[in-house]
């Protein structure tokens, strides 16, 4: 497995493992319709633009097994500033097959050192308070900050923001 920054013409794949993560991982949390009206094709244009125009300290990296992606994870400073938190893990999405595999945690521990690389010392995400992945935030460190409501399609679900110190996260 390869983990590097991603490149122009990754964001096919990129939209793809999205949407198929969100379809796979969601099931029976978020609203059949609403997943079936993901589109990779509006995805694709999504991640087109952050590859092409990336905002300073923001980080996509992608997970590729024989070339092929089949994960990611995207992160940057703490957009809601509502915890004290340096910076966040925006998205992390790996494909249903190779999920279990610690390859979400090499994700993280690379957006983490970039982070860390940045001046940053902590780390949150904000994951759905049912995603059964999210053990995985528990594993590695991850602390309960709080939870909201958000909602996602017409549906109010809850979501947790989990939080990391980036030392102890990359066992430093």
């Amino acid at each position: 497995m390869e983990i590097r920054k991603a490149l122009p013409g990754d964001e096919e794949a990129i939209a793809f493992v999205h949407v198929d993560s969100w379809r796979t991982t969601y099931k029976g949390i978020v609203d059949e319709e609403y997943l079936q009206n993901m589109s990779v094709e509006d995805r694709k244009e999504m991640w087109k633009g952050i590859i092409e125009n990336p905002l300073p300290e923001n980080y996509l990296f992608v997970a590729s097994i024989n070339q092929e992606i089949i994960g990611f994870c995207s992160g940057g400073p703490n957009r809601s500033g509502r915890y004290p938190y340096d910076g966040e893990l925006y998205a992390i999405y790996i494909l249903q097959e190779y999920q279990r595999r610690s390859i979400g945690t090499s994700l993280i521990r690379r957006l983490a050192q970039s982070h860390l690389d940045s001046g940053y010392h902590t780390m949150m995400v904000w994951v759905l308070q049912d995603n059964p992945c999210k053990i995985a935030y528990e594993r590695l460190g991850g602390i309960l900050l709080g939870k909201e409501e958000i909602q996602i399609g017409n549906q109010e679900l809850v979501e947790e923001a989990i939080g990391f110190d980036l030392a102890r996260l990359l066992n430093l």
